[in-house]
């Protein structure tokens, strides 16, 4: 079974937040930017020195997301890593 749907990515209209590690030996860090850059108001948490399980591995994971959906800590780094603005 193959399902491509990365034609529809930026048809997404409200605000949404990517979560990647730089180390990802699954998909790839890239995998993670490049979904980010293709959702119209999407934010991008890069934690560079974490894999494919970030959200199990990053400390301040759950922080992060409460943030993002209350609508704060936007513009904030993100583990000295890259976070888009949302």
């Amino acid at each position: 079974m193959n399902h491509n749907s990365y034609g529809e990515l930026n048809k997404i209209g409200c605000p949404a937040l990517v979560i990647g590690g730089g180390c990802d030996q699954i998909v790839g860090g890239d995998a993670s930017r490049e979904l980010a850059d293709a959702i119209k108001s999407c934010g991008l948490c890069m934690y560079d020195n974490l894999g494919h399980a970030a959200y199990e591995e990053a400390k301040d994971f759950n922080t992060r997301i409460l943030r993002f959906l209350l609508g704060q800590g936007q513009s904030e780094k993100c583990c000295g890593a890259v976070y888009k603005e949302v």
